[in-house]
């Protein structure tokens, strides 16, 4: 298996489905990929980042990661 990494415009969606379905029609999977992030998780990226400068500084304590996935 080849995994091949491209980047288009998302203005060009008819090259993008163009090649979606020469994948599709050889076997292949395709994931598609949006770098742009909603408005919320730009607000919970920003919160974690103040929480993490938090942790860094001293000012709040850091959670461990067993309890971070607690069954």
């Amino acid at each position: 298996m080849t995994t091949l990494t491209i980047q288009i415009p998302d203005s060009q969606i008819d090259v993008i489905n163009t090649i979606s379905n020469l994948i599709k029609d050889i076997g292949g999977h395709i994931d598609i990929e949006n770098d742009d992030l909603s408005q919320k998780e730009f607000e919970l990226l920003q919160e974690s980042y103040k929480e993490a400068l938090m942790v860094k500084d001293g000012l709040k304590k850091a959670t461990p990661a067993s309890e971070l996935w607690n069954d």
